[in-house]
Parts: C-alpha cells; structure tokens; sequence
C-alpha cells in the first residue's frame, strides 16, 4: 500500500511539473536577443539610413525589455501570459534619427500582442496581424 501511495504521489508531481514546464520552457526561449528581420511585412536590411538591425533582448523573468530602433536605446517593461505579451512604459534615448522606422517600430511595439517562436523566430502579432519577425542572434 505504501508503494501505491508513493507511485501516485510521485505521478501527481510529475503531472503537475509537466503542466508548468510548458509555460517555462516557452518563456526561456523568449528570453533572448533578437534582431530585426522585417517590421509588417517588409525585410528590413542594413542601408545608409539603418547603420544596425534594431534589436530587442527580453528578460522575462525581470519582466522587462531593452533594445534599440536602429537609432535609439529602448528600455521598458513586458507582460507575458502564455502566448499573450505586451510591451509598455517603453522610453528611449532623444536622438535624431533617419527615415520613420524608429516611430514605425515602436508604434507596432506598443501595439503587439501575442507571440510565437518557430525556427529561431520570434513572431509578434497585433491579434492575427503579424507585425514583426525577429531573429535569434545570440
């Protein structure tokens, strides 16, 4: 009896560390550095105007994100719920930047969310509209 007590009690732990790690393994691989590969829709590549892939590194269990447009240094905070994420209070360094990609990129920001990781890619949507691809790059 005691063997049974033990196997059940070991497969009521096992069951619930198997329903959490889903959520933690999800929120390790968004917790990452990620480059810019296109911003809806359009590739996004490296030009006299964009010197560098705008970036974002998301800490996630600090529940913020840092980064920049290409041009400027962001900082700000992030919720997660399951595929569910929102960035917000997002502020940035004052410098003058070259074209609109810097007001398109944080506008599509603070508009994202849910998200999804396929093939070292991080999706983020505004509902079903896809607004941007990242690329893992560390």
């Amino acid at each position: 009896m005691t063997k049974f007590i033990f196997l059940s009690l070991s497969f009521i732990a096992l069951s619930i560390t198997g329903c959490s790690s889903s959520n933690e393994t999800t929120n390790l691989l968004l917790h990452d550095i990620w480059a810019l590969e296109s911003i809806e829709g359009e590739k996004v590549t490296i030009d006299e105007a964009i010197k560098i892939l705008p970036m974002i590194e998301i800490y996630v269990e600090e529940e913020r994100v840092h980064g920049n447009t290409s041009c400027n240094t962001i900082n700000g905070k992030i919720k997660i719920d399951g595929s569910e994420i929102t960035f917000f209070d997002i502020i940035t360094t004052e410098m003058a930047c070259p074209g609109n990609l810097e007001q398109r990129f944080l506008s599509a920001l603070g508009n994202t969310s849910n998200y999804k990781i396929e093939k070292m890619r991080l999706h983020l949507f505004d509902d079903k509209k896809e607004l941007f691809v990242f690329r893992k790059i560390d």
